[in-house]
C-alpha cells in the first residue's frame, strides 16, 4: 500500500517570503555552513505526521477541518530570528511567528488533539511557531554564527494567513519537494473569511 509523507502548515504570504529571501540572501553570503531553505518552502508546521497510509488522507483532512472549522483568518507577525535548539547548538536558523491574539496557538491545539484521536502520537515539544530559514551543519563554530546573528533582524508588518495546508514531502536525492494536497480555508463562526 503507498504512503505518503505528511505534514499540516500554515503558508507564508508572498510578500513575507519575498522578504525572508533577502534576510536569507544576505546571511547565506556569510554563513557558508547553512542549507538554505528555498523561499517557496518557507511554511509553518503545525504537525508533523511522517509515513501515513495514502488512504488515511480523508479522515485526516476531516480532523483538519474540524478543527479549523469556525476560526478566522490568522492574524500574523513574522519577526525575530534565532536558532534551535540554542544558540550553543546551532541545528536550525528560523524566523519567529507572533500569534497576535492567540488563534494560531488555539488552532494548532485542536489539530494536534484531532490527529491524536487518529492514533498520531502528540509531539513532546511545546509549538513554537517558526518558518525555517536553512539547516546548520554538524561542522559549524556556534561563536561565529551567534556573532553573525548579533547583527541581523527581521520584522514584517502583520499579515493575513487564510488557510490551513495538508502538505506531502517528497524526498529525492536533490532534496525535498514539498506538494500541496488540500487547502482548508479558514473562515469566522460568522462565515467570514478573507
Amino acid at each position: 500500500m503507498s504512503s505518503l509523507r505528511l505534514f499540516i502548515s500554515l503558508d507564508t504570504p508572498e510578500p513575507v517570503k519575498r522578504s525572508m529571501a533577502i534576510l536569507r540572501d544576505d546571511l547565506a553570503r556569510r554563513m557558508r555552513e547553512v542549507r538554505w531553505e528555498d523561499a517557496r518552502k518557507f511554511h509553518c508546521t503545525l504537525r508533523f505526521l511522517g509515513s501515513v497510509e495514502h488512504a488515511r488522507l480523508g479522515p485526516i483532512e476531516e480532523q483538519v477541518r474540524a478543527a479549523a472549522s469556525g476560526t478566522p483568518p490568522l492574524s500574523l507577525r513574522y519577526s525575530g530570528i534565532g536558532f534551535f535548539p540554542d544558540s550553543g547548538h546551532p541545528r536550525i536558523l528560523w524566523v519567529g511567528i507572533t500569534d497576535i491574539d492567540g488563534t494560531l496557538g488555539r488552532l494548532q491545539q485542536r489539530i494536534s488533539a484531532g490527529l491524536s484521536s487518529l492514533g498520531f502520537i502528540p509531539e513532546e515539544r511545546p509549538f513554537h511557531p517558526h518558518v525555517t530559514l536553512g539547516r546548520i551543519g554538524t561542522r559549524r563554530r556556534p561563536d561565529r554564527l551567534t556573532d553573525i546573528m548579533k547583527t541581523c533582524t527581521f520584522e514584517h508588518p502583520p499579515v493575513i494567513v487564510p488557510a490551513v495546508e495538508i502538505m506531502q514531502s517528497v524526498l529525492s536525492p536533490h532534496g525535498s519537494e514539498y506538494l500541496l494536497l488540500r487547502s482548508i480555508p479558514l473562515v469566522s463562526a460568522g462565515g467570514r473569511g478573507v
